[in-house]
């Protein structure tokens, strides 16, 4: 069975400020980054399950080649993304609204 995604407001807002701030260090970069969040994101429609829960029901996948984590929770048919972290970022800081 294939997942819906849904993203929360912060989570497309991290994702934006990420892409940028990799596409000011190095042109192109930020085009990476994007095509490993859609790899992914790929991978999360057809087995969310397969990470791990970080905290009750959150779960977290990594990214390939970039130090961010997705947080997301499973709901039926749906993997809704709740933020998109740097690793080096305090986990604790993330569940609170910026």
């Amino acid at each position: 069975m294939a997942y819906r995604l849904k993203f929360s407001a912060r989570a497309l807002r991290e994702t934006g400020e990420a892409q940028e701030w990799y596409e000011l260090q190095n042109p192109g970069l930020g085009d990476e980054f994007m095509a490993a969040m859609e790899l992914q994101l790929k991978r999360l429609e057809q087995a969310p399950l397969l990470y791990s829960e970080v905290i009750p029901n959150v779960r977290r996948a990594l990214l390939p080649r970039f130090p961010y984590g997705l947080f997301y929770v499973v709901r039926s048919n749906f993997v809704h993304i709740l933020a998109v972290l740097h690793d080096a970022r305090n986990p604790g800081c993330w569940p609170q609204k910026r």
